[in-house]
């Protein structure tokens, strides 16, 4: 819980002082981490994302609360987003940016 804790204030951070030139500095692309990966669908659209998996799972965490489900790579309103499962909430974090697009409720 800690390092959750950790990665969303590093991410918050980032987002705040150098935007997603800062974010992306981190990472690309490589989707991995250090847990192991929750990626279900999307594996296809890796390559295409500039921002890795755990980033945008710190990013999703930032805007809603609760357990981490899975992660899907999908395009979403004319994006490629990750959609991140965080509580009931499906969390679409931009593959580009790491900016939250859309919190909707879980379906």
């Amino acid at each position: 819980m800690r390092k959750q804790a950790i990665a969303a204030a590093a991410v918050t951070a980032a987002l705040g002082v150098g935007g997603a030139g800062a974010l992306a500095a981190t990472g690309t692309g490589s989707g991995g981490n250090a847990g192991g990966s929750r990626l279900d669908d999307g594996k296809d659209l890796l390559p295409q994302a500039k921002i890795t998996e755990q980033q945008a799972i710190a990013s999703a965490q930032t805007a809603a609360s609760g357990a981490l489900n899975e992660v899907d790579l999908e395009h979403y309103g004319g994006r490629l987003v990750f959609n991140v499962d965080v509580g009931a909430k499906d969390v679409k974090v931009d593959a580009s940016n790491g900016d939250v697009l859309a919190t909707p409720s879980d379906d």
